[in-house]
């Protein structure tokens, strides 16, 4: 079945590469993206670009290595992103939200606002740090005997299913809305979690050797809560209320 997905649908939506070893990778995933009416790609860091590898590999996509985006870290890359999907094929020793690829792309369109899908490097994948940006992540169930994706293939069988999702959605050219009332950004949320390891910090709370796992632990805890930017806010202007009360007291 053939869907005819209007482009606005996934305007919003950037692939987004972490830290690519080989420029012919990139090509081959700007393809991936046009097979499946992507078009916004983020490079973190890459190792060479642009490149004639790419350009050859692209294939034709030429229009989205043009427009790509290339930032010199992952917090620039997901700044305005209200929701992150983070590619990842390993276990991890502290459970993260996961969801299969048809179900992480139905929520992806379900928010109608900047969202990224995180896919990591083509030896080693995501960091812990770098999954712990992450809302949920997803794995492309494979053969467990040959469990290996190449990047490029990861990346179009996400877009395949995000497109497949948007097809199955009603109005596929209707324009854009973005909700009313948005959910807290990247950005954003990189300054509340500053701001929480400092207040810990002043009250004194989970300072032993276990006190990076509680952080990571209260990090999911607010990523899977999603708070809206007003509540975020709300929870920072609390913040410094208890920072003024405990400086008064000391002074």
């Amino acid at each position: 079945m053939r869907h005819n997905v209007g482009m606005k649908r996934l305007d919003y939506i950037r692939v987004v590469l972490m830290e690519p070893s080989h420029p012919g990778n990139i090509g081959a995933c700007a393809r991936a993206m046009a097979n499946m009416g992507l078009s916004r790609l983020t490079l973190v860091r890459p190792a060479e670009f642009p490149s004639a590898a790419a350009d050859a590999r692209a294939a034709g996509a030429d229009h989205i290595l043009k427009n790509a985006t290339v930032t010199a870290g992952l917090d620039e890359a997901l700044a305005d992103c209200e929701l992150v999907i983070g590619a990842s094929a390993r276990a991890r020793t502290l459970a993260w939200p996961e969801l299969p690829p048809p179900a992480a792309m139905r929520e992806t369109l379900a928010r109608k606002s900047p969202a990224a899908l995180l896919f990591g490097r083509e030896s080693s994948g995501l960091s812990n740090s770098e999954l712990e940006r992450c809302h949920y992540l997803v794995s492309i169930p494979t053969d467990p005997e040959f469990p290996s994706l190449n990047l490029a293939a990861a990346v179009l069988v996400l877009a395949y299913e995000l497109r497949k999702a948007a097809g199955e959605e009603d109005g596929d050219d209707a324009e854009i809305k973005h909700n009313e009332e948005p959910r807290a950004a990247a950005k954003d949320m990189r300054a509340f979690y500053t701001h929480l390891e400092k207040l810990l910090e002043l009250v004194e709370f989970g300072q032993d050797p276990g006190a990076e796992k509680l952080q990571r632990k209260l990090v999911r805890l607010f990523n899977r809560a999603q708070p809206y930017a007003r509540e975020v806010r709300m929870l920072r202007g609390i913040f410094r209320a208890v920072e003024e009360k405990i400086s008064g007291r000391k002074k």
